[in-house]
């Protein structure tokens, strides 16, 4: 929106802000923005100059959290965060729990990347959450994360999103009625919220059910859950529940979950079951839910829309019954063994489809992301497959993913992967 006019008080603000943007610049390593896809795409983000400061296990508070003077810890740069930051964290132990708060803007976005996947690993203990997330355009990228709490990431905020991680051993002991999940978007209020090719197991304890501890559960208004892996979880893989509406759920893979696969449902508060407020307009593709014990495959529980549609899935031996819908509509559904290369159900397998899986080119191009969990590009010719990985990719993007995932320009990724690098 342009504005002809700006009073007194907020032109003071703003020269505030640039102060204080200045004052950090100096603390801080500024570079232009890093080309994350193995320095190949460059539309990473509006902003010209990003601040980019540095953690490591090595490192001191003290210092000014450059590349060669980084901070210690997670929280310390997490409370100097301002928008338009990169905060890399280099492979080692990190104590949690991590608060983080600050919030970036559409056009200049916090970002907390883990340099190495999964090589920055943060541990919390008799605390519930090991990262909680309080700010608004808010990138988490790349962290292992564990606890011994009830929650891996708890996110709060808007237009948030938790890229990559690898979210496992959360204890969320003894089924309370305040659960438990390994990434929870929990603000009634929030939206917006992406959850995109994290891996996520063994949340809630061991060899039991619990309808209430989940892999990935899901609160809010839009938002998309996309190329995730969700396993061996004391409820459900993934769950949509209170004020979820509007979301998409593509490409994702749940297996031997105890309690279910997949949930689209609305209950609880903030409406207490109103028919007014159903989970509605979800649109549920192209994912892979097998194997899943107690309950259903996917299913739609509580209060449900019209407007619900379940397209191009492949669901396979769930132990009551592969579906069960309310008001929601299926299209083009696989009832088949999903024929992965080397199927185990403690997640030691090998989950790419096989030259026999009936789910190869099968999948819907409506809502699907670009990108498979590993980062190859989907191809521009030819059909996409079912589930978090596609077969035959050849163009491949490098850690971490680019600011603009999983939303880049299609063509210009295409083009630029392909172009040779002098």
């Amino acid at each position: 929106m342009i504005v002809s006019s700006i009073s007194y008080k907020r032109l003071l603000n703003n020269k505030l802000r640039i102060v204080h943007l200045t004052a950090l610049a100096l603390l801080c390593f500024a570079t232009h923005p890093v080309m994350a896809m193995g320095n190949r795409l460059s539309h990473s983000s509006k902003s010209t100059n990003r601040v980019e400061c540095y953690v490591a296990p090595n490192g001191n508070d003290m210092w000014d959290g450059s590349s060669t003077r980084p901070w210690a810890t997670l929280q310390h740069a997490a409370g100097n965060a301002t928008a338009g930051e990169t905060i890399h964290v280099a492979p080692g132990n990190y104590a949690g729990p991590v608060l983080t708060s600050r919030s970036g803007l559409p056009f200049a976005r916090i970002r907390f990347i883990s340099d190495k996947q999964w090589g920055a690993v943060i541990r919390s203990h008799a605390s519930r959450a090991t990262w909680v997330n309080d700010g608004d355009f808010v990138d988490i990228v790349g962290f292992d994360i564990s606890g011994d709490g009830a929650i891996g990431i708890l996110n709060r905020g808007s237009n948030v999103r938790i890229i990559g991680n690898h979210v496992h051993h959360i204890s969320s002991r003894g089924c309370d009625g305040n659960g438990g999940a390994g990434i929870l978007n929990g603000s009634y209020s929030a939206s917006d919220d992406d959850v995109i090719g994290n891996v996520v197991h063994d949340i809630g304890e061991p060899n039991k059910s619990c309808p209430r501890v989940h892999g990935i559960y899901h609160s809010n208004v839009r938002g998309r859950i996309l190329n995730n892996i969700s396993y061996n979880n004391e409820g459900y893989g993934i769950h949509l529940w209170h004020a979820a509406t509007d979301v998409t759920i593509a490409n994702n893979l749940v297996f031997n979950n105890r309690n279910g696969g997949i949930v689209v449902g609305a209950g609880d508060a903030p409406f207490d079951s109103s028919p007014l407020h159903p989970a509605d307009r979800v649109l549920v593709t192209n994912n892979i839910v097998v194997y899943n014990h107690n309950r259903y495959g996917i299913e739609e529980l509580g209060v449900t829309g019209p407007n619900n549609t379940f397209v191009a899935n492949l669901v396979y031996g769930n132990q009551f019954a592969d579906w069960k819908l309310q008001s929601g509509r299926q299209f083009g559904t696989i009832t088949e063994d999903p024929h992965f290369i080397a199927y185990k159900d403690d997640g030691s397998g090998d989950y790419h489809l096989s030259t026999a899986s009936p789910g190869i080119g099968k999948a819907s191009t409506n809502g699907a992301p670009i990108f498979d969990i590993q980062g190859y590009v989907r191809p521009d010719r030819g059909a996409w497959d079912i589930g978090p990985y596609q077969s035959g990719a050849d163009n491949k993007s490098t850690w971490p993913p680019e600011s603009c995932f999983p939303d880049c320009d299609l063509r210009q990724v295409r083009q630029e992967l392909r172009t040779p690098q002098n």
